[in-house]
């Protein structure tokens, strides 16, 4: 292996070093099917199966993207289009290593939410066993199986509520219109809202930026590019391009206004002087840049949102626990 593994990665996480490794021993003239070997000596469960039964079908005369697209449960679907599109140009380690650029972006991003997640969600714990704790030293009546119904109860309830509503989602992802709303709801929400719009231009970006190094041609990788922003409602401040190519204009002409002005001059420029990448690249530094910085102000904020909530939550358990204890009347 050319990185060291980190344990207990993440299946994207494991995907990105895989690409990274794969990058490497091709662009040092490692034949294909010992750089698959060497790759999968590293990997373990489902992605170790997926590159060895992969260099199995080249080696019986199979092309890459074909052998890999038997493994699409493993393989996102972007990775196979541009993969096959390498297999055109021959530019495997160039395609790798933007692959494993992409996969690992994706993991920051994710690992700066988390990690503002994960102190809020053991404060809220430890309050709602800390709440209920008075009227068990206090309250006769009060066992210790009932102690911990009334502290885990609340908590079952938000765990269950949390899980229904990522369900939902990815149920009504398949709902457009129903996608739609959502999407504009969580771009509503400060802070992250904003991270989310300029992360689905990060994503809009890089995605069509990968296809246009390889060789896309801009009709088909304009579309799929809006396709995995990952917001309806930011994809269709890029649909508008699409219709524009295909009528043999400038995709910028069909950007819609909310496209920020920055980004749409860069894109014009990329455009009119033939350096489209290089312009786009930008634009996805920008965009990502500005998606890591609201997630973090996110992740600053959102916790002290959940503190403030325990607090007068607390407060109020407090005031209600000494009403009934010395039986203050109610006016």
């Amino acid at each position: 292996m050319i990185k060291g593994e980190k344990s207990n990665m993440g299946k994207t996480a494991k995907l990105a070093l895989a690409y990274h490794n794969l990058s490497v021993t091709l662009d040092a003239g490692v034949g294909i099917l010992r750089a698959f070997d060497m790759v999968s000596q590293g990997q373990t469960g489902g992605l170790k199966k997926a590159f060895l039964g992969t260099r199995e079908s080249i080696s019986k005369g199979g092309g890459l993207s074909e052998s890999m697209k038997k493994y699409r449960r493993v393989f996102p679907e972007v990775d196979l289009m541009l993969i096959e599109t390498a297999e055109t140009s021959g530019k495997y380690p160039e395609c790798f290593k933007m692959l494993s650029n992409w996969h690992e972006f994706q993991i920051r991003i994710l690992r700066i939410i988390k990690s503002g997640l994960i102190l809020p969600i053991l404060v809220l714990i430890t309050a709602l066993f800390i709440l209920p704790l008075p009227r068990l030293i206090t309250d006769p009546d009060v066992t210790m199986q009932v102690y911990l119904i009334m502290a885990l109860r609340p908590l079952i309830i938000i765990f269950v509520s949390v899980f229904l509503l990522i369900y939902s989602y990815r149920f009504f992802k398949k709902l457009r219109f129903l996608k739609y709303i959502l999407d504009t709801i969580i771009l509503w929400i400060p802070l992250l809202g904003k991270a989310v719009w300029e992360l689905a231009i990060a994503r809009f970006c890089f995605t069509f930026n990968m296809l246009n190094k390889a060789g896309v041609p801009i009709l088909q990788g304009l579309p799929l590019a809006v396709n995995l922003t990952g917001n309806t409602v930011v994809a269709k401040v890029f649909q508008g391009g699409v219709e524009s190519v295909q009528n043999g204009n400038s995709a910028f002409e069909g950007f819609s206004s909310k496209m920020p002005n920055d980004y749409r001059n860069l894109w014009e420029v990329g455009e009119e002087t033939g350096e489209l990448s290089k312009t786009v690249d930008k634009i996805a530094e920008i965009s990502s840049d500005k998606a890591d910085m609201y997630f973090t102000e996110f992740a600053k904020w959102f916790p002290k949102i959940v503190y403030g909530i325990i607090c007068l939550w607390m407060i109020g358990k407090i005031f209600s626990g000494y009403s009934n204890l010395y039986q203050i009347p109610e006016f």
